[in-house]
């Protein structure tokens, strides 16, 4: 497939970082935009006409057209799995458990992450709201500390000895919590430290956050 048939619209967010990051680890050639949120780069007609949600990242694969950072994930390492296995076989008892590790740190931590991003990094957007902040952050520690149990038998990463797409999804959200305040343990932390050496992370990492996404890294 020619590069100019994949490409990921946004930088500068925790999910655009997912996409950037699993077209590394497979080693898949692809153009990017980078369109930060609630810019005028949201307004263009070629960004407009594939996605009215304004939100990124959106990725393109020839004509498939997907706007949700999990969804991305999960239809890379599907789809890609020739290249690289990031996910268990669907169907598998495996694959059960990578679903249920996924869907959990998307709803039951990115999205309390992205309670805090609302009300305490964009006030004059959704309104400053210090009561849903607090108990975002507190609710966040609890929920985490599921992961914390998983990783406690000295396993390197979710599902076992090898670097999956979990991994991804959680570290992206470890990353989120730190930039919002959020002191998570020693074990994750550890964990964080380990899966940041990777080389696939340092290209996402570069490509995703260019200088002028500094201030969203503040936030």
């Amino acid at each position: 497939m020619a590069t100019s048939e994949r490409r990921v619209w946004g930088v500068g967010t925790p999910r655009t970082m997912r996409a950037h990051w699993m077209l590394a680890e497979l080693g898949l050639d692809y153009e990017f935009h980078e369109i930060l949120p609630r810019t005028e780069g949201m307004e263009g007609e070629a960004f407009k006409s594939l996605n009215h949600r304004g939100k990124i990242p959106v990725f393109e694969d020839g004509e498939l057209v997907i706007g949700e950072s999990g969804a991305i994930v999960f239809y890379l390492a599907d789809h890609y799995r020739d290249r690289r296995s990031l996910a268990p076989l669907p169907g598998s008892p495996e694959r059960a458990v990578f679903d249920d590790l996924c869907f959990f740190t998307l709803t039951e931590l990115d999205a309390v992450l992205y309670i805090i991003r609302r009300h305490a990094g964009l006030p004059e957007v959704y309104g400053e709201s210090p009561v849903a902040v607090r108990s975002a952050g507190e609710y966040f520690l609890r929920q985490v500390g599921e992961m914390d149990r998983r990783l406690d038998d000295g396993r390197p990463f979710l599902m076992g000895d090898e670097f999956s797409a979990a991994d991804l999804l959680l570290e992206t959200c470890l990353g989120w919590a730190q930039v919002v305040g959020l002191e998570i343990s020693p074990l994750l932390g550890r964990y964080r430290q380990s899966i940041s050496q990777r080389e696939s992370y340092a290209q996402a990492f570069d490509r995703n956050y260019p200088p002028s996404t500094a201030h969203l890294r503040a936030n």
